[in-house]
């Protein structure tokens, strides 16, 4: 996200807020790197995710997911929560979040299948 120049100007009113759910399900690898992926992610220049705070390791953001827990690493035990501002509530907005959270878990050391979501409000 930080040599993304994708969003350009956009219209203040198309920032909206929202939950950014990310679990590594059975495996605790996201509580264990929550607060280095927070930090990560809040030091990146970029437009498209504004963080507000920390991110938190409740599940408050977590929606079931839409497929069996076998497909990917479920059920969903092992998570955190962000809280910010997308740059708009668009899925050219929400594929560079999901791919910036997976890259960086990943430099985390990472190696377990995630489950993303993204709750607008």
């Amino acid at each position: 996200m930080e040599t993304c120049a994708w969003s350009g100007e956009r219209a203040p009113g198309a920032r909206t807020t929202v939950k950014v759910g990310t679990n590594s399900g059975r495996a605790p690898s996201i509580p264990t790197v929550a607060h280095q992926l927070t930090g990560r992610l809040g030091r990146l220049e970029q437009e498209v995710f504004r963080q507000d705070g920390s991110g938190s390791t409740d599940e408050d953001a977590a929606l079931p997911p839409p497929f069996a827990d076998g497909f990917w690493n479920g059920p969903p035990l092992h998570g955190m929560t962000l809280r910010g501002e997308l740059a708009e509530w668009s899925c050219d907005a929400v594929g560079p979040l999901a791919t910036t959270i997976a890259d960086s878990a990943a430099h985390l050391g990472v190696r377990t299948p995630l489950l993303l979501s993204v709750v607008r409000g």
